[in-house]
């Protein structure tokens, strides 16, 4: 049954990236430390400080890559550094609608999983939680929705987790 879940969640992961009405990828960004807020489009935004700072990393020796189930191929990432708020080692998105959300993430621990929230940033309601697993090597695939237009941040809840991309679906 396990495996069974795990191909349909390949599935919709697959499909999603394909019909994705929005996304990014740290493939697409250049390595550097972000202290501010940093514009990626128009739709996702990182959110840093000088002190809570977040790094665009690209992987090299045994961190040459990260390979999800559904295939993706990830050859840099978004560092978070740590624990996060909305103002600092976040990554906003804005969504016109309800929409589901796809989350390529690893924990940057070898054995702990850890905990990504995902925020609503006018409120400060948290939406929902996905689990980031830890690194194996393999890029973790999470999904999630949130049920109405507006902006949201995603950040640790605790220790740093690594970002490879985001899809949003409408």
């Amino acid at each position: 049954m396990k495996k069974i879940f795990a191909i349909f969640l390949c599935m919709v992961a697959l499909a999603g990236f394909v019909f994705a009405d929005d996304y990014f990828t740290a493939n697409d960004l250049e390595p550097c430390a972000v202290k501010e807020p940093s514009e990626i489009d128009e739709v996702f935004s990182i959110y840093a400080s000088a002190e809570k700072g977040v790094t665009i990393e690209a992987l090299s020796g045994e961190n040459s890559e990260r390979i999800a189930e559904d295939g993706e191929v990830f050859n840099t990432r978004i560092k978070l550094n740590g624990s996060g708020k909305v103002a600092y080692r976040s990554i906003h998105f804005i969504t016109d609608d309800a929409a589901v959300i796809t989350v390529y993430s690893n924990s940057s621990s070898k054995s702990d999983d850890r905990v990504l929230a995902i925020v609503d940033v006018e409120t400060g309601e948290t939406i929902d939680e996905i689990t980031a697993p830890a690194d194996t090597g393999e890029a973790g695939i999470g999904i999630t929705a949130v049920p109405y237009a507006g902006e949201f941040a995603i950040f640790s809840k605790g220790s740093g987790i690594n970002i490879y991309q985001i899809l949003i679906e409408y």
